[in-house]
């Protein structure tokens, strides 16, 4: 920002201690660590009587990332984006089947596989939308895909931002030995696009000012 009695440009600067992490519309406190990376395929072209490359040609761009979460009692990802109040945008449709196999009967109902005149562990189709339905997900690869916004907050006031959008989470990996103090879950993830940077505060101002 600039700083309007001596001419001067300032910047902020932020530390782990100054980030948040929104998934989607909920603010995640066991996440230790996220990384990005953003690779474009570039290759050379080259024509015959020369040796040296003609020129460079551009390709597909891919964006890649993985977190790393404290993990406590529970899985506090799955939880966190299953509490979101259900719709048809945040829920994925699970099959009847892994519905009917969940050992949690608290997770979903078995009244819900009942009804369509099936047990616990078998389940009778009854139409051809009886396959599948709206529900909270068993596994991170099921979430559908959501925004990661990063916000740094520092104790000048300054706030940046940073968005990662249509984020899909993939690998998810873990593992304890006698050893541990403290158990981590490594996630990783592909995104669509991802928004620079911010300053907040900068950019309001900017905006009273037009």
């Amino acid at each position: 920002m600039a700083n309007e009695t001596t001419g001067l440009r300032t910047f902020a600067s932020y530390s782990g201690a100054d980030i948040h992490a929104v998934f989607g519309d909920q603010v995640f406190g066991e996440i230790q660590m996220i990384s990005y990376k953003q690779d474009r395929e570039k290759a050379p072209v080259y024509t015959m009587g020369s040796a040296d490359l003609r020129t460079i040609a551009r390709g597909k761009r891919l964006l890649t990332g993985a977190c790393v979460f404290v993990m406590f009692d529970s899985d506090a990802l799955l939880d966190a984006m299953n509490a979101r109040t259900p719709t048809s945008s945040n829920q994925p449709y699970i099959n009847n089947d892994d519905i009917a196999l969940r050992s949690d009967p608290t997770h979903d109902s078995i009244l819900d596989v009942e009804k369509f005149g099936g047990s616990k562990f078998t389940t009778k189709y009854t139409n051809e939308y009886g396959f599948n339905k709206l529900s909270t997900a068993d596994h991170l690869d099921q979430i559908l895909p959501f925004d990661i916004t990063i916000v740094g907050a520092n104790e000048y006031g300054n706030v940046s931002r940073l968005t990662i959008k249509g984020v899909e989470l993939m690998t998810e990996a873990g593992g304890m030995s006698v050893d541990d103090m403290v158990l981590e879950k490594q996630v990783s993830f592909i995104a669509r696009r991802i928004e620079k940077w911010t300053n907040l505060k900068t950019a309001i101002d900017r905006r009273l000012k037009l």
